[in-house]
Order: C-alpha cells, then structure tokens, then sequence
C-alpha cells in the first residue's frame, strides 16, 4: 500500500513539474512591465449625459500592472473636469487606443449618438 502511494506521489510530482515547464515555454511574449513602450489612452466624460468631454489621444510610458488598475490619468481628468467648472458627479472613462485618430473617431461616434462633444485637448502628464 506504501508503495502505491509513493509512486502516486512521484506521478503527481512529475506531472505537476511537465505542466510547469510547459506553460514557461509556451509563454510567446513577455509580460508587460514599465520599460515596455508607451501605449496611448483615451478618456471621456459619462456618455450618459447630453454633453460629454473628451481627451486627446495621450501615450501612457509606464503601464505595469498595478499603474493600470490605480488609473491615475482618470482621476487626473477627472480633477481637470471638475476644476473646469463641471457640476455634479463626474464619471469619467479611459481606453486604451491603437490610433491617433481615436479622438476624433470617438468624438464622431458620439455626435451621432446625438451628444455634444467637447473636445479639451487634455493630455496625462506622467
């Protein structure tokens, strides 16, 4: 009986250690880390209400993982936003972006939703 546990146990081990080394070298890209080049965002005003502020496109040159869940360009907006005399509640929203023109592509989309769009040219200073 100790036998059949032993070798289940070395099975198991064995096991475990081949999935391990198969997840390493089927990994096809690096993780993101903080010396990875800029990405570019976007942010934008709830598009819930009549008129809705948007951001110039702007490059983000760090993005390791605890930057992208803090978002400090979104509270920073945000901020600029309310500091620009916009009342109430602001919820603001940012997206990452492969396109320069992602600013007026957004601002079109949401003119023909029927919104007015104020473009600010804002951009996050890192």
């Amino acid at each position: 009986m100790n036998r059949i546990i032993r070798l289940s146990g070395v099975s198991l081990a064995l096991s475990s250690a081949f999935l391990c080394a198969s997840c390493h070298s089927g990994s096809s890209s690096p993780a993101p880390s903080s010396s990875a080049g800029p990405i570019n965002m976007l942010c934008y005003s709830s598009p819930t209400t009549q008129v809705v502020r948007i951001s110039a496109v702007f490059p983000i040159k760090t993005h390791d993982a605890t930057t992208m869940v803090e978002e400090p360009w979104s509270a920073d907006f945000r901020r600029y936003l309310a500091q620009s005399g916009n009342e109430g509640a602001i919820s603001v929203t940012c997206d990452q972006v492969t396109s320069t023109d992602a600013e007026k592509e957004k601002a079109d989309e949401l003119r023909k939703q029927g919104h007015t769009v104020v473009e600010t040219g804002w951009t996050y200073a890192n």
